[in-house]
């Protein structure tokens, strides 16, 4: 299901939307107040991200810096995205400053012009300065319960943790201490003994699955053994990373 989003300008608290509801390409992105959830160009305001993209949900079309002008002041538009990758359609949201910069040239980000606080001011691209002009707030729209959560985390880069949670599995395959299998790889003299941990190898692999179901730890404290002789234990361990 796709998440849609108000990007809310925290100094005026007004969301962005595409100017008139426009379904053109060219419409230059204003900030304006929030519409009601029944109001029919509600979603002129919302935004779903798609990767580096940001997509308005009325019209399909991204944010694009207009005529690929990288310099202050330049507007902000709706376009549609191209097929090739485009700088000037490629975003990051950062969390911690809550800018959305360029994601090729992180010094421009999207700023209200003139720190406005009025409906119809645009939004225009500009060196970072980091004041209150240059920080949203994301929040989730729910087109089901119409319930609103406010978003603590980047949704651009919202798997930005993944690579931290892939290294602690790496980790957990050299651990000496938790394991509670035993895997005998390959064929004496040169048998190799891993160590693993049960739960990740069932979800892993439906043959350790299987494997596990008659290998399963004893009452006793002996843990499970699983033998694989038909396989070489460097191959092995690339299957298991």
């Amino acid at each position: 299901m796709t998440k849609y989003y108000w990007i809310i300008a925290q100094h005026s608290e007004k969301v962005l939307e595409v100017e008139n509801a426009s379904i053109f390409q060219g419409a230059k992105i204003i900030q304006a107040s929030k519409k009601f959830d029944h109001d029919p160009t509600v979603d002129a305001q919302l935004w779903y991200f798609n990767g580096a993209f940001i997509t308005n949900k009325r019209t399909g079309f991204v944010f694009d810096v207009a005529g690929a002008k990288y310099e202050n002041r330049t507007r902000i538009i709706q376009f549609v995205r191209y097929a090739e990758s485009c700088a000037a359609q490629e975003w990051e949201y950062n969390y911690e400053d809550k800018t959305i910069s360029l994601k090729h040239n992180r010094k421009f980000v999207l700023d209200v012009l003139d720190a406005k606080k009025d409906n119809n001011a645009s939004i225009v691209l500009f060196e970072k300065h980091g004041r209150e002009n240059q920080q949203f707030i994301l929040q989730k729209w729910d087109d089901d319960s119409m319930v609103i959560e406010n978003v603590a985390t980047s949704i651009i880069d919202n798997f930005k943790f993944l690579p931290k949670l892939s290294q602690n599995f790496l980790e957990i395959l050299d651990d000496d201490e938790y394991y509670d299998v035993n895997i005998e790889v390959g064929i004496n003299p040169h048998v190799k003994t891993y160590h693993a941990h049960m739960v990740i190898l069932n979800y892993r692999s439906p043959y350790l699955r299987r494997k596990l179901s008659t290998n399963k730890k004893n009452n006793d404290g002996t843990l499970a053994r699983i033998e694989l002789p038909n396989i070489l234990p460097e191959i092995f361990v690339i299957i298991l990373r």
